[in-house]
């Protein structure tokens, strides 16, 4: 008898050892470990004190994702010079991010997006209009930080800051890179889908926002009907979508025609599209 019920304890504290070793596997892939932590926040604060004097670091930690532990370096009074110093679990350098952060205007650009989304949110609440803003956001186009596709056969080269003109930690005018750079992205629902409610919005967000003394110089523009009282698209697809669709081309004579025009060619872009995806795909398939 006590010979089966040490087998029994032998066979629990088995198990419960093999619960703690999964458990502490699972912890220290999503957490990582305490002293790895320590040895890189020793090898930042070393690395940091001997390359960027003015820099200190800020917070380390352990990222699941790919496993490598980092520390987060800061420059105090500068908005934009940030980035991070990633080690190995021993706490030996792997890289840091100061030049894809802060010398390639990664952060300044990400900054002005953020201002100029700001200063459009003030500028275009959804309290001022009789349709439900859906989604809007906006960017200013950078060389170098900004990348978009133009659909068009012949395109126009896209209209952006200059790469010289970005300054670590400088202070922007919106109201003028705006209408020079600005670029936004809007989605609308409202009950009638048409194009002459789509030239109603367009210039009525026009108007609101130069009001305010901000503008853009493209805009992407979808009109829809009203999401389903769950959130959810509605099934009816009709939308009216236009893209790059200039500031200066948005009044009223000839604007149902500009944006009809736009319409169409956008539409016969997305079926030329998904007629090319289907081909290779039944190419694949063979």
């Amino acid at each position: 008898m006590k010979i089966q019920n040490k087998f029994i304890r032998y066979i629990i504290y088995a198990l419960i050892a093999a619960v703690v070793a999964v458990a502490l596997y699972f912890y220290l892939g999503f957490f990582g470990n305490p002293i790895s932590k320590l040895l890189c926040k020793n090898t930042a604060e070393k690395y940091v004190a001997a390359n960027y004097p003015e820099c200190h670091v800020e917070r380390w930690g352990y990222n699941f994702k790919d496993g490598n532990y980092f520390a987060n370096i800061q420059k105090e009074g500068s908005p934009d010079t940030y980035f991070f110093v990633y080690t190995d679990w021993l706490g030996n350098l792997k890289y840091d991010s100061y030049e894809s952060y802060v010398t390639s205007g990664h952060n300044t650009t990400n900054r002005m997006m953020m201002e100029y989304r700001a200063v459009l949110d003030s500028a275009l609440p959804q309290e001022s209009v009789d349709y439900t803003l859906d989604i809007f956001y906006g960017d200013i186009l950078c060389n170098g930080s900004y990348e978009k596709y133009v659909w068009d056969e012949n395109p126009e080269k896209i209209v952006a800051i200059p790469r010289e003109d970005i300054v670590i930690d400088g202070q922007y005018d919106y109201s003028e890179l705006g209408y020079k750079y600005g670029y936004i992205c809007l989605y609308v629902n409202d009950e009638d889908v048409s194009v002459d409610r789509a030239c109603e919005i367009l210039l009525d967000v026009k108007e609101k926002l130069n009001k305010n003394g901000i503008g853009f110089y493209y805009i992407d523009f979808v009109l829809t009907l009203p999401r389903d009282a769950d959130g959810t698209p509605n099934d009816d697809e009709r939308r009216i979508n236009i893209e790059l669709f200039r500031w200066d081309d948005i009044y009223e004579e000839g604007l149902a025609d500009r944006v009809q025009t736009a319409h169409d060619e956008l539409t016969a872009y997305y079926a030329k599209m998904d007629a090319q995806k289907t081909a290779e795909m039944k190419a694949a398939e063979n």
